[in-house]
């Protein structure tokens, strides 16, 4: 294994190098929590982004799952003791639309958090790099509908997919 010039792994660095691009990336999305509503009331954001939920009046909570339905996964008080509460979306909830509600006012007070489905890799061999193989793998399913080589999702592998190879 090729190895940097203090005897770290070449793909140790491209690892940690795009994980420190990815929590470069991510956003704090503030909702407010007011009255009997949280605003906005649906926020799009993508795995690593973090919702930070603010007391403005009230109190009340924001919990995971359908109306008056908890699932388990956060429970959050945001009131005059705990005035802001954050989650950080993971990744397990891409492509995934996470609800949650104000347990005191289930019935009238609910979110949504609509999580993307972050673009395919363009390393489509997995090897920690993008190069000639990534290449030759797109060219072989040049003109095909979707699959890992359709990087913009479009359903089509083309000029589109190969400019974002390059």
């Amino acid at each position: 294994m090729a190895r940097t010039s203090s005897g770290i792994p070449n793909l140790a660095v491209a690892l940690l190098a795009s994980v420190a691009a990815a929590a470069a990336d991510a956003e704090t999305i503030t909702v407010s929590v007011s009255n009997f509503a949280f605003t906005p009331s649906s926020v799009t954001v993508a795995p690593g982004d973090t919702i930070r939920w603010v007391r403005v009046s009230g109190n009340h909570t924001a919990t995971r799952g359908l109306p008056c339905a908890p699932n388990g996964t956060f429970d959050l008080p945001v009131n005059s003791i705990f005035t802001s509460a954050t989650w950080v979306v993971p990744a397990s909830a891409a492509g995934t639309t996470v609800r949650y509600y104000c347990a005191p006012h289930c019935t009238s007070m609910q979110g949504a958090i609509v999580v993307t489905q972050p673009p395919p890799s363009p390393d489509l061999n997995g090897d920690g790099v993008v190069n000639g193989d990534d290449l030759g793998q797109l060219l072989a399913a040049w003109g095909s509908s979707g699959g890992p080589a359709d990087l913009n999702l479009d359903g089509s592998v083309n000029g589109d997919d190969l400019g974002i190879l390059l």
